[in-house]
């Protein structure tokens, strides 16, 4: 317990290194902004397998394809991956096969017109699902203050992970926004697991114990999905799932802070001490 009572006791500390992690990872998104893959912009990429260095690969690829604007890095499987933003000739596809000493192994090529429509629905998919989030979420509790924090730590949840992803040059693509959405439904889990326990159902009458007991269960929650997620990243031989366990891993990080520290500071000081 002497842990767990720690951490209800130093919520406030606790709370300025949340809000820091939170402003380096708009700092992420301000200064690299967050990519977006092939299939959200159009172009062609291409998984090359290869000894050559990533950079190499970009220089070559760049004189080849006549346009500086060549993306080169290392896939979870030990090949690379090129994305150019345009549409590329089977031949000049095959001759930086050549040039590099490797091997083609996929080559995937997305229309400008495909992938904007792609785009369209992203930005059309997140407002829905939030809003239908904070539909159930202010049916359930019917605070406001307890409402608002939940989507203010499931907004924080996201804004987090797009800046890690930008930190780390994790892409925007459908897969990594399948993970995105996957964030939404485990931090709304755990925000309401928190909230149920410490306001709506509390079971005990210090508010830090029941916050410390709640803490143990989202410990055992955010440990077995860690679990599976990081399984995920390192056995993954696809790029897709590659990106999706990053981006859930990102989350999980950003939801150990966001739910068990802001919201948990929120209903100790302002929810329950009303």
């Amino acid at each position: 317990m002497g842990f767990f009572r720690w951490y209800s006791d130093n919520l406030d500390r606790l709370l300025v290194a949340t809000l820091a992690f939170t402003v380096i990872c708009l700092a992420g998104i301000g200064v690299f902004g967050v990519k977006k893959g092939i299939d959200l912009k159009g172009g062609t990429m291409i998984v090359l397998k290869t000894h050559a260095p990533p950079d190499e690969v970009k220089r070559i690829a760049s004189k080849i394809f006549g346009t500086p604007d060549v993306e080169a890095m290392k896939s979870s499987s030990g090949a690379v991956i090129v994305q150019v933003p345009k549409y590329l000739k089977a031949d000049v596809v095959y001759e930086l096969a050549e040039r590099v000493g490797g091997k083609v192994e996929s080559v995937q090529t997305i229309g400008p017109a495909l992938g904007r429509e792609f785009w369209k629905s992203v930005e059309e998919a997140l407002p829905l699902a939030l809003a239908g989030v904070a539909v159930v979420v202010f049916a359930i509790f019917r605070k406001k203050l307890l409402s608002l924090t939940v989507m203010a730590a499931l907004g924080l949840d996201l804004a987090d992970a797009l800046g890690l992803m930008s930190w780390t040059g994790v892409p925007l693509t459908l897969a990594s926004f399948a993970g995105l959405l996957m964030i939404i439904g485990y931090a709304v889990d755990s925000n309401i697991l928190l909230s149920m326990y410490t306001v709506k159902r509390r079971r005990v009458k210090d508010i830090d114990e029941a916050i410390a007991d709640t803490f143990k269960t989202g410990v055992t929650m955010v440990a077995t999905t860690t679990a599976a997620a990081c399984a995920l990243f390192l056995m993954s031989m696809s790029e897709a799932m590659f990106e999706i366990a990053s981006v859930v891993v990102f989350g999980l990080i950003a939801d150990v802070l966001n739910t068990w520290v802001f919201n948990a500071w929120v209903i100790k000081n302002k929810v329950v001490r009303r």
